[in-house]
């Protein structure tokens, strides 16, 4: 009897949380509507997306958290996908996310129109700078995983933010770094110090080449002040791996290491 309590406990559990998701968020969503503001590239193969809010104040946010969004259908809808949040919070009512053309919907992200409807479920994530207080601030990015960063970085220069910053970002070609004018801008505003990795470089490159590795981290996080930082890291499973465990061995703290990570079916 007691083993079917827990059972019949967990499975109410189970249909209260899907009843939650699938009927009680989406009816919410349909009050909170969203429109495409715009849609335009921003690297190889990777796009802006903004959105802005119809009849409501919009959606409270941290920099460096996601949305499910979902575009051109119902909010009762099954097609969503997660997306990082590349904007402030601070920047207005806008949500803007970054997008690299890497399935079948974010193939077609180049076609949606201006004013298509959208509806957002979030925000989610804990890829956040706010809520922590170390002494400076690492963030090590691959390819589309610049969203974030971008959110972070914009989030710290509105904020006055004077902790040492690093923006460590891998792309396999020149063509993919995400808004390069903007990146200077903001390093130099913000005092940000501004590494680039590419696999794949130009003849005249002259920065770091090859994969974000082992090497790349010890030589860029070498002081010993750095090891006090927090580390945020967004990228695909294998960088990932790399990074965390090169991080850990030069002694920064598991509970200093903030990632996420993200992969394609």
């Amino acid at each position: 009897p007691v083993l079917a309590g827990v059972w019949i406990a967990l499975s109410g559990v189970a249909l209260a949380s899907m009843f939650y998701v699938y009927l009680v968020e989406p009816f919410m969503q349909r009050r909170r509507p969203w429109t495409v503001a715009s849609v335009r590239p921003l690297a190889l193969k990777t796009w802006e997306l903004v959105l802005e809010p119809q009849g409501h104040g919009g959606m409270q946010y941290e920099a460096g958290q996601f949305a499910w969004i979902n575009i051109g259908n119902g909010p009762f809808s099954l097609y969503e996908n997660p997306f990082s949040i590349s904007s402030a919070p601070s920047s207005g009512a806008r949500v803007e996310f970054v997008i690299k053309e890497l399935g079948d919907f974010t193939r077609t992200v180049g076609r949606i129109e201006p004013g298509t409807i959208a509806h957002i479920d979030g925000p989610h994530g804990n890829l956040v700078v706010s809520r922590h207080a170390e002494p400076g601030i690492a963030l090590i990015a691959g390819g589309v995983g610049i969203a974030p960063m971008l959110g972070i970085l914009r989030q710290l220069h509105l904020d006055g933010d004077k902790r040492p910053t690093v923006l460590l970002y891998g792309n396999r070609v020149k063509e993919q770094i995400v808004s390069p004018a903007e990146l200077d801008d903001l390093a130099q505003a913000h005092g940000t110090k501004l590494v680039h990795v590419l696999s794949e470089p130009p003849p005249d490159w002259t920065g770091y080449t090859g994969l974000v590795d082992a090497g790349i981290i010890r030589e860029v996080f070498h002081s010993a002040d750095m090891r006090e930082w927090l580390y945020i890291l967004c990228g695909p499973p294998a960088m990932m791996d790399v990074v965390e465990e090169t991080l850990i061995e030069i002694g920064v703290p598991a509970r200093q290491i903030r990632s996420e990570r993200f992969h394609y079916d």
